[in-house]
């Protein structure tokens, strides 16, 4: 599968996408592709004033601008770090982990959606709008999740992760 098919048959196809991801076309560079993608594409102005601050005031202040803007993404992380945890224990797959990061897809769809509309009309995102789509967000990720744990637990006994004895 090439990147396009697994990043957009998450949005289109889950069903089938999640089940080829599940025998083994998951790459976790993907995810970490579009985290960096979403982070630079978001918050490029941010970067921006981090190197004029880096030019005027010095490194360490713009060390901390740098550190403030990657954080914009933290909770994505954190999102995607509990889908895998939450799938790795329900499907006991040696690549669950891998595969929840795909659930992530939905979210960042609607709200680079939700941001570009409201680029267009030249418009700031009403707070309503953005819970919103965060809500929605939430919903479609958390519908994409369901079907790529049916698809892990469909695998077969030798695609499962060994069991771990105490």
């Amino acid at each position: 599968m090439s990147f396009s098919e697994r990043i957009g048959g998450v949005l289109v196809a889950p069903r089938k996408t999640f089940a080829l991801l599940a025998a083994g076309a998951a790459r976790p560079s993907d995810v970490a592709l579009l985290v960096v993608l979403r982070l630079v594409a978001g918050e490029l102005d941010r970067f921006a004033r981090a190197i004029g601050t880096a030019r005027d005031i010095g490194v360490g202040a713009a060390e901390q601008e740098i550190l403030a803007t990657t954080s914009v993404v933290l909770p994505d992380i954190v999102g995607i770090l509990a889908a895998g945890v939450v799938m790795q224990l329900f499907a006991r797959a040696k690549n669950a982990f891998d595969v929840a990061a795909y659930v992530w897809i939905p979210y960042l769809a609607v709200q680079l959606g939700g941001a570009l509309l409201y680029s267009a009309l030249r418009h700031p995102e009403p707070a309503r709008v953005r819970v919103l789509l965060e809500w929605a967000g939430v919903a479609w990720a958390a519908g994409v999740w369901i079907v790529a744990l049916v698809e892990l637990r469909k695998l077969p006994p030798e695609a499962q992760a060994p069991e771990v004895k105490a």
